[in-house]
């Protein structure tokens, strides 16, 4: 055989090699979003273990990583190896501390020498310190096909960290600002970009989606993603706080600025210093949080908004009535009409970095039903924090429903739709192709 040819059939066949790798190289994955009827909690089904022990766990959007307790995965742990103090791994998960556990044999939640940190419950608001440990995390392709994430770190933990998550849910995995992350960790080991699209549905009979990595959706989100997003930089926190139910992990959440909220054309008059974020302690400014059912607004801008809400709903000949804990603006139903975007009620928008930027709330983001006679506005007053510092905004997970919201991590930006409601789709048909 001729030099030429063999080259040119080695070459060929490089080619085909890597044309085949380009083809099966994942380039995004796929997580179904449930919504629990009675908490209002979102989750999503993941694998672990060399048995794929199946668990469901809720997400948390400003969560530091994966915990869980479950007695089917520690009865088949067989893959599970605990991440030891003073490793590589260990300055990866930021822990804090060593556990020392004498339990023979060693089994999940009791090692010895084992890289150590907190875990939040952010509905009880329990923490939890136990060993972090590492399995294989079974993903799904965009594609549809199954893939091992080896070596994924966790914690196993207390199921004291299991009171009040939604009732099928083994414990709550973290989407934050860490490195332990589930889509930092994707990131890392497929080599794709770090960033997630979030579509959380509405109610429990339908499914979103959480779509790690880049790729291609299903019309009409990619014309959406193309033609309707607003985009705004994501902002960090820099104050490092201890967690708590009001306060998270502050670095490990998502925050952006709000400059200013309007009620239809109305801007409420509010004390700027609380939009912004207070660089000394880090309090104030707007956080995301699918942790948290309603958006909370620290007492004054509640009131704002609540006032201003109430006159412009008034000049609609919209009835108020008794409030229902937890809103304070209610309203007789039967005085609201409906239209595309939910109850004809005024528009809320939160404004961004000008006034071309922002995140309006149409009737069915911003009312909800709570009897058959009355509807309330559906923002609450904020958790005040007693012992440390308060976000002043904290976006809350039905204002994300049946938005489609991309968090690029990476360049540290966030691109949101418009309510999808407005071309009459969902997030229960949100998906990629």
């Amino acid at each position: 055989m001729a030099p030429s040819t063999l080259s040119i059939i080695i070459l060929s066949s490089f080619l085909l090699f890597s044309l085949s790798n380009a083809q099966t190289k994942p380039q995004a994955f796929t997580f179904p979003i449930k919504k629990d009827a009675t908490t209002k909690q979102y989750y999503t089904t993941i694998q672990v273990g060399s048995n794929s022990t199946t668990l469901d766990t809720v997400v948390d959007l400003g969560g530091k990583f994966l915990y869980f307790y479950s007695d089917e995965y520690l009865n088949a742990a067989s893959s599970y190896r605990p991440i030891l103090c003073g490793t590589r791994q260990c300055e990866i998960a930021n822990g804090v501390g060593c556990i020392f556990c004498f339990l023979k044999p060693p089994q999940p939640g009791c090692t010895n020498n084992t890289c150590s940190d907190y875990a939040l419950n952010p509905f009880s608001g329990t923490q939890g310190y136990s060993g972090l440990g590492q399995d294989v995390l079974r993903v799904r392709s965009t594609r549809g096909a199954l893939y091992p994430l080896n070596n994924f770190p966790f914690q196993f933990s207390d199921p004291v960290l299991r009171e009040e998550l939604a009732g099928p849910a083994a414990g709550l995995i973290g989407l934050g600002r860490t490195r332990v992350s589930l889509q930092a960790q994707l990131a890392s080991a497929f080599k794709i970009r770090e960033k997630f699209a979030l579509c959380l549905p509405s109610s429990a009979g339908s499914d979103g989606n959480l779509i790690i990595g880049d790729t291609a959706y299903v019309s009409p989100f990619e014309e959406i993603s193309k033609n309707s997003f607003f985009t705004t930089p994501l902002v960090k926190n820099p104050v490092s706080t201890d967690m708590n139910e009001v306060i998270g992990n502050f670095t490990a959440e998502y925050f952006i600025d709000v400059k200013s909220i309007k009620v239809g054309s109305k801007t409420l008059s509010l004390n700027k210093t609380l939009l912004s974020i207070n660089k000394k302690d880090g309090s104030g400014g707007t956080s995301i949080r699918t942790v948290r059912p309603y958006t909370g607004l620290s007492r004054s801008i509640y009131r704002a908004l609540v006032n201003e809400f109430v006159k412009a709903a008034a000049s609609q000949n919209i009835k108020r009535v008794a409030a229902v804990a937890p809103f304070g603006a209610c309203f007789d139903s039967k005085t609201v009409t409906t239209s595309k975007t939910g109850p004809n009620v005024p528009i809320i928008d939160f404004v961004l970095q000008n006034k071309d930027v922002y995140w309006r709330f149409y009737g069915a983001s911003s009312m909800v039903l709570v009897s058959a006679d009355v509807i309330c506005l559906a923002f609450v007053e904020g958790q005040i924090n007693l012992t440390g510092p308060t976000t002043s905004i904290v976006v809350g997970g039905y204002q994300l429903e049946n938005h489609l919201l991309e968090f690029d991590v990476k360049s540290s930006k966030l691109s949101f739709s418009p309510s999808l409601l407005l071309i009459n789709t969902s997030c229960s048909k949100f998906g990629a192709s």
